[in-house]
């Protein structure tokens, strides 16, 4: 299906933000995805990619993303930080990815205010709901959390 279509389906349907996968080369995704997305809804646009360097968060601003998706299984410590703040710069919001309590310190301790808690092992691949139940005691001030499930059904 059309991104546009699909993307305006889900604003029209209530959605609050929308996710857009921009890695090409484990996902199939690209950057023009993103600019149309963008360029067809009013909610926010997430850009959802390995972002490791400060060109991938101009890329990001210039094709429309409000917020992107830093790993930090993905990152140093540094790095995260130099991310962080160049996304205050830039006026992109940041999601912090994290999934154990080593990366939700490293999180909390650089002023992530948006992490988003994955229940899936990046190493096994298998979920674990209780990820987010651990993670989210730790929780503090002003911090937004998103858990990330996937679900199944009995079919799946």
């Amino acid at each position: 299906m059309d991104v546009k279509v699909l993307s305006k389906i889900y604003e029209d349907n209530g959605a609050a933000c929308i996710s857009v996968l921009t890695d090409e080369k484990f996902f199939g995704g690209n950057i023009r995805d993103l600019q149309l997305v963008k360029e067809n809804v009013s909610i926010p646009v997430l850009r959802k990619d390995f972002i490791i360097d400060e060109y991938q968060l101009l890329e990001s601003k210039y094709h429309g993303a409000d917020c992107v998706l830093l790993i930090v299984a993905c990152l140093e410590e540094k790095k995260l930080r130099l991310l962080l703040q160049m996304c205050k710069k830039l006026n992109l919001q940041a999601l912090v990815e994290v999934h154990t309590l080593d990366e939700m310190h490293i999180a909390l301790r650089n002023e992530a205010y948006l992490i988003g808690i994955n229940n899936r092992n990046l190493k096994t691949f298998e979920v674990d709901i209780n990820t987010t139940t651990q993670l989210s005691k730790l929780k503090n001030g002003n911090i937004n959390l998103l858990a990330r499930v996937d679900l199944k059904t009995e079919k799946h």
